[in-house]
């Protein structure tokens, strides 16, 4: 049938059809149904998914987002999340963020400063992979502060990581200034570890200037194994060669507790100054032979200084006593 009467029966049944979304069998083929009648569908969706209250189960309200992306209804999408209202249910709440980032990967076809301010805002109000995602391609400074502050989230850190990444100069910048102590944003002590530690292994990939290492030495001897290593690592690129066997020290101290990835950095590192590190690790050794100790090869200490040292070890090895 087609003509006004098809019209007329499409019209008809667009609610019926939205109401399918929450199928478990048709509601895809409900969703491109929909797409296919065009932009009359839009009102009606707009509402299921503004107006429906959310629910424990994302897939049908995600199926309305993608209609609204496709037909490209972009201010219904900046519509829901302007007014979408957090559930008070936590497995509701987890459901809904899946819906708020299908939203936002939606309106990334739809750069305008406009959709920017919608995405910080929900971003702010709570962050999402999707919303960190969305926000992170337009590159704008302004992103920064807000980036650094999710580097503390488990879920979104390496989204934020990832948006840092998008604008290097502007990052570097503003990591030496946290790292100083010069920003809102907490960096001391085990609550700051996340982002202190994140913050250290951007500057690790974006690289540092001789006069920025000072700002950074302390971090040698932080609590964080991860951030001792991070600061090595910038320490023996960075600053002068007369300090880089103390830095070398720092992280030998460092070593006896360290988890076994920590000790394959830490050694991945070493192997690329063997001379400096096998001047330092003989002094160490020297030090332990002095207070006439013996090597405990449950430390990564002591395995590290094998790996350094090798035979000169005087036939001492991991798998001896």
């Amino acid at each position: 049938m087609t003509g006004p009467a098809h019209q007329q029966a499409s019209d008809d049944s667009i609610e019926q059809m939205v109401s399918g979304l929450d199928s478990l069998v048709d509601g895809d083929r409900a969703a491109e149904q929909l797409i296919s009648l065009g932009q009359r569908v839009v009102p009606a969706v707009e509402r299921f998914l503004v107006e429906s209250r959310p629910r424990s189960i994302s897939v049908s309200r995600c199926r309305a987002v993608r209609i609204l992306g496709a037909l490209g209804a972009y201010s219904s999408l900046t519509c829901y999340l302007r007014e979408n209202i957090h559930p008070s249910d936590a497995t509701v709440l987890f459901a809904e963020d899946a819906v708020r980032s299908a939203a936002a990967r939606e309106l990334m076809r739809h750069e305008s400063p406009t959709t920017f301010r919608v995405l910080l805002d929900a971003t702010k109000q709570r962050p999402t992979g999707g919303l960190i995602q969305a926000l992170s391609q337009y590159r704008w400074p302004e992103c920064v502060p807000l980036l650094f502050d999710l580097l503390e989230d488990d879920l979104c850190r390496e989204d934020a990581k990832e948006g840092l990444r998008r604008v290097p100069e502007a990052a570097k910048a503003y990591a030496i200034l946290l790292l100083r102590g010069r920003t809102q944003l907490p960096v001391q002590g085990y609550a700051a570890s996340s982002r202190r530690r994140a913050t250290l292994q951007l500057l690790v990939e974006f690289g540092i200037g001789m006069n920025e290492w000072p700002d950074l030495r302390a971090f040698l001897k932080d609590e964080d194994r991860d951030c001792v290593i991070s600061a090595a690592t910038l320490g023996l690129s960075s600053a002068s060669p007369s300090e880089r066997p103390s830095i070398i020290a720092a992280m030998l101290e460092s070593s006896a507790g360290m988890n076994w990835a920590q000790e394959t950095e830490a050694i991945e590192l070493l192997d690329k100054w063997p001379s400096l590190a096998r001047q330092v690790a003989r002094e160490f050794r020297a030090q332990h032979e002095m207070r006439r100790e013996r090597p405990n090869w449950l430390s990564p200490f002591w395995r590290i200084l094998h790996h350094v040292l090798g035979s000169e070890m005087q036939g001492q090895h991991p798998g001896g006593g």
